[in-house]
């Protein structure tokens, strides 16, 4: 009897076992010890740069108060005026004020240093500036470059006040702006109520006071003026005239 061939029946194949989950080692107790000690010095790494920073923004801080306070020392300085106020100007030809005896001042400068106007024998002319006076503004820059190109007669003191200063208007503090015009000219700070002004009976800004050398007013003129005017003015001071 003839035999069929057949195909014999494959073994079926065994599921692969699930793999075994892999647990992480637990540390040992020296393990555990050196990350322990590695999270304290970073946390105290981390404070003592806290602590840095803000003894940093406290020195700032002081710092900034202090120059603040020396600053504004400087700029309300003790004031002493001493001798006869002038008469108010009025802008006319008839000036009052002609003749009489310039007040004599004592104050600081913007450094604060001492700065004074006296009777001093030399002829003088006091010019009068508030920085936040447009007048003023365009003023300085021309007086100054006219005096880089020719200088202020020998025998003649050129000294100007810096008054009715005020943090809230513009151009603050004086001594910026006349350090950024190069301005050469002795300063005297006047005070926070404008003494010295008032002694010598500003009207307007800027303001002329010219003095020969006894001490006595010869003009007052205020508004702005050319550099060739001022020019000519300082000559006739050191003419005598």
């Amino acid at each position: 009897m003839a035999r069929t061939g057949g195909k014999r029946s494959q073994p079926k194949a065994r599921p692969a076992a699930a793999p075994a989950p892999v647990r992480a080692p637990l540390p040992t107790a020296d393990e555990q010890e050196s990350t322990g000690l590695g999270k304290k010095i970073l946390l105290a790494g981390i404070g003592l740069v806290a602590v840095a920073a803000l003894v940093v923004l406290a020195i700032n801080l002081a710092t900034e108060e202090r120059e603040g306070t020396e600053s504004a020392a400087f700029l309300t300085p003790d004031v002493t005026v001493s001798g006869s106020i002038l008469p108010p100007y009025a802008g006319t030809a008839e000036d009052p004020g002609i003749g009489l005896a310039m007040p004599e001042v004592f104050s600081s400068d913007l450094s604060g240093m001492p700065a004074s106007i006296e009777r001093d024998g030399i002829p003088k002319m006091v010019l009068f500036l508030a920085h936040w006076c447009p007048a003023c503004q365009r003023e300085v820059p021309a007086v100054q470059a006219w005096i880089d190109d020719n200088g202020v007669p020998a025998g003649v003191d050129f000294v100007s006040v810096a008054t009715s200063i005020d943090e809230i208007r513009p151009n603050y503090p004086p001594d910026s702006w006349l350090r950024r015009e190069g301005w050469t000219q002795r300063v005297v700070v006047d005070s926070a109520t404008s003494s010295i002004a008032n002694a010598y009976g500003l009207n307007a800004f800027p303001y002329y006071v010219l003095v020969d050398g006894s001490g006595a007013v010869v003009r007052r003129i205020s508004g702005g003026l050319a550099a060739e005017t001022v020019g000519a003015m300082l000559d006739a001071l050191a003419a005598g005239a």
